[in-house]
C-alpha cells in the first residue's frame, strides 16, 4: 500500500511507513508481513489511540534479532513527535499466528510462556515478552479488517475466528478484568481510565452480543439504545471526555463520575457473566 493514506494524520503515516521500512531493512526476509490492527483497522482512531500493528515473521526472533528490533524501535522512539510514543506491536511467528489461540479457555486463563511474543507496549521504549496480542480478538481483526502495509492479504495467513469462540474470549477477558477493577479501583482512578473503562465495556457488550469486534463509537451508540437508560448520561460524558486529545492518566478523576464508572463496570460484568450465547 505504498503511497496510500493510512490514517487521517499525515505525520503518523510517515512514522508508520518509516518505522516499518527500517524494521524490514534490519531484519530482512525474516519479516513476511506487517498489518495495522486495533482502531487503525476497526475505525474511530483518534489522538488518544494506540498505534497497533503486527509484524509477522518466518519464525521466533532470536535474542540477537530482538536486540536489532530494539535498536530500530529506540531510534524511532527518540523522534520528536507524539506518535512515536504510541506504537504498540508484536512480532508474531507465522505458524503461531495460523493456530487459533486464546489466553482464556472455558474454565481458566492460560499463563503458558509458550504463548508469549516479542512485544513493544504502548509508550514503552523496551521490548518485552507478552501474550498481549496472542488472542482471538487480534486474529479476528486481522482476518476481517487488517490493513496491509506489507505482505499477502491477512486472510491468507490467519484463520477465520468463529463468533462463539470470539464471544468466549471476550466474555472471559472482560469479566476477569472487570472483577479486578471493581476489587481494586485505585490504579484506574484518573481521567483517562475513567473514560476508557466505560467506553471499553460499552464496546465489549456489543462485541459479545454480535460475536464480532466494533469501534468504541459503535459501542456507545449500541449501549445508548440497549442498556438501562440510567447509564446514558455517564456514557455521553465519557465519550465527550475521550474527544480531548490531552486526556491523561496524570489527571485526576472526577470522584462522583468515577464512582459511577465502577458501578457501570460492576453492572456490565454482571450482564457479561449471565450471557449464554446463541
Amino acid at each position: 500500500m505504498v503511497g496510500q493514506q493510512l490514517t487521517s494524520f499525515p505525520e503518523l503515516d510517515v512514522v508508520i511507513r518509516d518505522h516499518v521500512d527500517r524494521l524490514r531493512q534490519a531484519l530482512g526476509d525474516l519479516i513476511i508481513a506487517v498489518y495495522l490492527q486495533g482502531s487503525l483497522a476497526i475505525g474511530d482512531f483518534d489522538l488518544t489511540s494506540d498505534v497497533d500493528f503486527i509484524v509477522v515473521t518466518q519464525r521466533e526472533l532470536s535474542l540477537e534479532e530482538a536486540s536489532i528490533a530494539q535498536a530500530v524501535h529506540a531510534d524511532t522512539y527518540r523522534q520528536n513527535n507524539r506518535w512515536v510514543k504510541r506504537l504498540e506491536y508484536s512480532f508474531f511467528p507465522v505458524d503461531l499466528l495460523r493456530s487459533p489461540s486464546s489466553p482464556f479457555k472455558v474454565d481458566d486463563r492460560s499463563v503458558s510462556a509458550d504463548r508469549e511474543l516479542w512485544y513493544f507496549d504502548n509508550g514503552s521504549e523496551r521490548i518485552e515478552r507478552s501474550d498481549h496480542d496472542n488472542s482471538l480478538v487480534v486474529r479476528w481483526t486481522l482476518h476481517e479488517r487488517g490493513v496491509v502495509l506489507f505482505g499477502p492479504k491477512p486472510s491468507e495467513l490467519v484463520q477465520q475466528v468463529l463468533p462463539n469462540d470470539l464471544r468466549t474470549e471476550i466474555q472471559r477477558t472482560l469479566v476477569t478484568w472487570g472483577d479486578m477493577v471493581v476489587s481494586n479501583p485505585e490504579p484506574y482512578r484518573n481521567r483517562f481510565y475513567q473514560s476508557f473503562l466505560v467506553l471499553n465495556y460499552c464496546r465489549g457488550l456489543l462485541d459479545l452480543s454480535e460475536g464480532s469486534i466494533h469501534s468504541k463509537l459503535a459501542g456507545v451508540k449500541w449501549a445508548r439504545e440497549n442498556i438501562d437508560p440510567k447509564w446514558v448520561p455517564l456514557i455521553i460524558f465519557c465519550w465527550e471526555e475521550r474527544q480531548d486529545p490531552d486526556i491523561s492518566i496524570t489527571q485526576s478523576a472526577d470522584s462522583e463520575v468515577f464512582e459511577r464508572t465502577i458501578e457501570f463496570i460492576r453492572d456490565s460484568v454482571r450482564r457479561m457473566r449471565a450471557y449464554q450465547g446463541d
